[in-house]
C-alpha cells in the first residue's frame, strides 16, 4: 500500500513539473513547442492510467487546435490550465470527476 502511494506520489510530481513547463511556455510565441508540451503531459498520464488527466489535456489539445483558426488562447489556457492542476492533485480519479471537472472548464470558457 504505502509503494502504490509513493509511485501516486511520484507521477503526481511528473505531471505537476510537465504542466509547470506548459505554463512557462506562450501559445502565442510558440504554439508548436506549447501542443508537444501539453501532449507529453496526456502521453504521462495515459501510461501512468491517470485517465482524468489524459482526457481533460485530450480536450485540451482540441481546443487548442480551435483556437489556432479563432484566437481566444490566453482563456482557454487559463482555465485548462487550472483544470489540470486540480485534476493532477485528485485523489480519486473516477469518470464522474473527469466530467466535473470537464463542466468546470465549460463554465469557466467565455462563449
Amino acid at each position: 500500500m504505502e509503494m502504490d502511494h509513493d509511485r501516486q506520489m511520484l507521477i503526481r510530481a511528473e505531471l505537476s513539473d510537465l504542466l509547470e513547463a506548459l505554463r512557462l511556455t506562450s501559445f502565442d510565441t510558440n504554439p508548436l513547442q506549447f501542443l508537444v508540451r501539453l501532449e507529453a503531459i496526456r502521453k504521462t498520464a495515459t501510461v501512468h492510467q491517470f485517465a482524468t488527466v489524459a482526457e481533460i489535456a485530450s480536450v485540451f489539445e482540441a481546443t487548442m487546435q480551435r483556437v489556432i483558426d479563432h484566437g481566444g488562447g490566453d482563456s482557454v489556457v487559463s482555465s485548462f490550465t487550472g483544470i489540470l492542476e486540480d485534476a493532477i492533485g485528485c485523489s480519486q480519479l473516477s469518470p464522474s470527476v473527469t466530467q466535473s471537472l470537464l463542466a468546470s472548464v465549460a463554465v469557466r470558457l467565455p462563449n
